[in-house]
């Protein structure tokens, strides 16, 4: 508790960068020192929103802060926790993000926060002290991954209590945790991504068929796939445009990095492969008399609801659960996957199919890996790799892709000396 502060006009409020504003009142002269005194300042978030709901939320942010010194009852920093800052900088940044999904994510690594450094004060966490809560971590089991994003956030967050005059510095800055490397992937070789294409055109026209080749052969991720609309493809100009994502929340939304929308090329086999897709969901539509325009969802199912005033069928987009158990049926019906657990056996077209529990084989996000690694074999630079996948910069291709390139450059080597092995000799 503090003593009763004089504030002086309506505060102070910078804005940091789009979205985020910084606030503090004039607390009036210090009668010993004749100098102006401030208030903390206040971070407030409020990206996504448009300006005029940016400026209530100030308004707002100023009166209860401006309230809040007048009544004396002000933040305490010396006595305040790493943990109720963190859980107060993540309250505050709901409106920030776009996705539930990754402001739930952000919740998991503060709940980390909570758990490592329990009621530690603002004031007293010094480097060593994470150093020590890390080596605990990693004693009782977590991994690299989840340490390291742990790491990133608490930095964020101290860096935050920084910038809000709280403590002097941040103490994650001398802590340096490598990025932890990418699992192995395992893309399919080029005669099994021949063979994978072969099964895919031997299966019927679907929704679900059409979403495999469309990661198949452009590389897309699976939720960018589920959000394709007719007006996101161009057949006439073979060109695909990723604008949206369809999310495990069921929500359609923009791509998460503005690399991420793009347009990329799509080759001539597809775009016939499109064209009769479309005839044929048009007459799938039609036989429930709906229609099919731009904004009807390449991969659409048919979701029928049944009222007093009669039955009625509308356009949905594929649940990306749906398609998984679709696809890995897809697999094990091919050679590509297989179930531990068979729980049904049937016969179809002469070919004995089963279903199960238990799948280990190839799973969606492998073509995409597989596009990008068959692509770099072939010569393709990494910058038309990186434009096609939609990664936010040529660093993230380089990482996740660099057995590819590795095996690029001996070939580049062995190449280069046999050239020049033949000059000599003739």
């Amino acid at each position: 508790m503090s003593t009763r502060p004089r504030v002086v006009g309506n505060g102070s409020v910078y804005q940091v960068k789009e979205g985020v504003f910084q606030y503090r009142f004039n607390l009036g002269k210090d009668p010993k020192t004749g100098k102006y005194a401030y208030s903390s300042k206040r971070t407030l978030h409020c990206e996504g929103v448009s300006r005029r709901t940016q400026q209530a939320m100030l308004r707002k942010a100023l009166e209860e802060y401006k309230e809040e010194l007048n009544s004396g009852i002000v933040r305490d920093s010396g006595n305040l926790t790493v943990v109720k800052y963190a859980e107060d900088f993540h309250s505050l940044r709901i409106k920030s993000f776009k996705s539930p999904l990754a402001y739930a994510r952000e919740g998991n690594y503060i709940s980390h926060i909570q758990e490592m450094f329990g009621h530690i004060r603002l004031a007293d966490l010094h480097p060593d002290d994470i150093r020590r809560i890390y080596a605990d971590a990693r004693k009782r089991g977590m991994s690299e991954a989840e340490l390291h994003g742990t790491h990133v956030k608490l930095r964020q967050i101290l860096q935050d209590a920084v910038d809000n005059e709280l403590i002097l510095r941040n103490p994650c800055t001398p802590i340096k945790l490598p990025k932890p490397t990418y699992r192995e992937r395992a893309p399919l070789t080029a005669d099994e991504a021949s063979r994978f294409l072969s099964c895919l055109m031997d299966e019927p026209l679907s929704a679900k068929a059409t979403g495999t080749m469309l990661l198949l052969q452009c590389g897309l991720r699976r939720g960018e796939m589920l959000g394709l609309t007719w007006g996101d493809i161009d057949l006439g100009r073979r060109t695909l445009s990723v604008s949206n994502q369809f999310t495990n929340d069921k929500t359609l939304r923009a791509p998460k990095s503005k690399m991420s929308r793009r347009t990329i090329a799509i080759n001539d086999s597809l775009a016939r492969y499109l064209g009769k897709w479309k005839l044929e969901q048009r007459a799938q539509l039609n036989r429930y008399t709906l229609d099919q325009d731009d904004k009807t969802p390449i991969l659409n199912g048919i979701k029928v609801v049944t009222t007093e005033d009669g039955i009625y069928a509308t356009v949905v987009n594929v649940d990306g659960h749906n398609f998984d158990r679709w696809f890995r049926d897809f697999c094990v019906d091919n050679g590509f996957g297989s179930y531990s657990n068979i729980t049904r056996r049937f016969q179809r077209n002469g070919k004995e199919h089963v279903r199960g529990t238990g799948y280990s084989g190839l799973v969606p996000h492998a073509l995409r890996h597989t596009q990008a690694t068959l692509l770099i074999g072939e010569g393709a630079d990494v910058k038309t790799v990186q434009a096609r996948l939609g990664h936010a910069s040529p660093s993230t291709t380089l990482s996740i892709y660099s057995h590819a390139i590795e095996a690029n450059d001996r070939k580049a080597a062995d190449a280069f000396g046999e050239l020049i092995s033949q000059k000599s000799s003739s």
